[in-house]
């Protein structure tokens, strides 16, 4: 994997997190994890690259839920 991808792997990864501190079924101990793991990502890789996966992964889940119109090939 390139240094790129592993960027974009730890933004996605950052992405979910931030969504997991956001719901209120995360119990208290996992949301403080991912609130570290969140802000561990923005140190590392900047806040514009920990949104970035936020992007990408809400157009991935979108796309999943929504599904590939017909006729569409998948890439």
């Amino acid at each position: 994997m390139t240094s790129e991808g592993v960027v974009v792997d730890e933004a996605v990864r950052a992405a979910w997190d931030s969504y997991r501190i956001l719901e209120k079924r995360t119990p208290e101990k996992e949301r403080r994890q991912a609130q570290q793991r969140v802000q561990a990502a923005r140190d590392t890789y900047g806040r514009e690259e920990v949104s970035r996966g936020a992007v990408f992964l809400v157009g991935v889940l979108t796309a999943h839920i929504i599904g590939q119109p017909d006729g569409a090939e998948e890439d």
